[in-house]
């Protein structure tokens, strides 16, 4: 018998419909990974997911590739929710994950196992903090895990300046968004509305507080997981997210939640380009050993 993988939808709380992929074993099981894509990604964007989902199969775990309402840069509709990278507010990840989670309980599964891969990390360990169905979530996966604000602090420093004044005088406009005059002023990369730069970056902001590494203490949301966790990253210091030295940042994560185990793979970036196999593999070990 072939596996499915049919692309599957749900709805939001608040409105937006979200796609993924959804691939099931031949025999009947009550684990699914659910994974949450980076930013301005996709359920079907990174080379890892084959390997990742096939992976899963072989251990008669179900595996669904999500969308969340992240996925591409700007979505603007009179009358329909906005969308994208550029436009999405931090906290309503909860909504987005809680609707999938609904959506695997609707299918007869029992156990989740929440991976997140980049930003997708950060919202991963917020959801396990503020989400409705923790406990339903039997392991925490993080891939290439990051510091989205501290990403940006950083990018802030070399240009010499940063877009509070900008983002605050739009919002007060009416204008909230729009985007930033800046088209790269996303950590560089793309762009970024006056309300989503403003929800993300300021201070005491849910984001600020989900993964923050670039401190070098209190991590109070990852302390807070009480499931196993897996964390994975490269070994590429120029383009990982950790802004403090991967190596610390490891050793960090460590002694912050006793129930985490953190893996290197060397010659390797964010992506995972070139180690998908081996990405998969210490995936799966961490599973047969920990969760099933």
């Amino acid at each position: 018998m072939k596996y499915r993988y049919p692309i599957v939808s749900v709805r939001t709380q608040d409105g937006i419909m979200l796609h993924g992929l959804l691939a099931e074993p031949v025999e009947p099981t009550k684990i699914i990974k659910i994974h949450l894509h980076g930013t301005s990604s996709s359920f079907f964007f990174s080379s890892f997911y084959e390997e990742l989902v096939n992976s899963s199969l072989d251990l008669e775990v179900a595996h669904l590739n999500t969308n969340n309402r992240g996925a591409g840069v700007y979505e603007l509709e009179k009358g329909a929710p906005s969308s994208g990278s550029s436009l999405e507010i931090f906290e309503d990840c909860v909504l987005d994950i809680d609707a999938w989670i609904e959506f695997a309980l609707s299918r007869g599964y029992k156990k989740i196992i929440l991976e997140g891969h980049s930003f997708g990390t950060e919202k991963a360990v917020y959801y396990m903090n503020k989400g409705k169905y923790i406990e339903k979530v039997i392991a925490v996966v993080l891939l290439g895990f990051s510091d989205n604000v501290g990403t940006q602090q950083k990018c802030e420093k070399t240009i010499g300046k940063n877009y509070f004044d900008e983002a605050n005088r739009l919002v007060s406009e009416g204008k909230g968004e729009h985007l930033l005059s800046d088209l790269y002023a996303l950590a560089g990369e793309m762009p970024i509305s006056a309300q989503t730069y403003l929800n993300f970056h300021s201070e005491g902001s849910g984001n600020s507080k989900a993964l923050p590494l670039r401190k070098g203490k209190d991590l109070q949301y990852f302390r807070n997981i009480k499931v196993p966790i897996l964390g994975v990253i490269g070994d590429n210091e120029e383009k990982e997210y950790t802004i403090i030295p991967i190596k610390d940042a490891i050793e960090f994560l460590k002694r912050e939640n006793e129930l985490a185990e953190v893996y290197q793979i060397e010659d390797c970036n964010h992506e995972f380009d070139g180690k998908e196999k081996e990405l998969a593999d210490v995936i799966a070990d961490f599973i047969k050993r920990r969760v099933l």
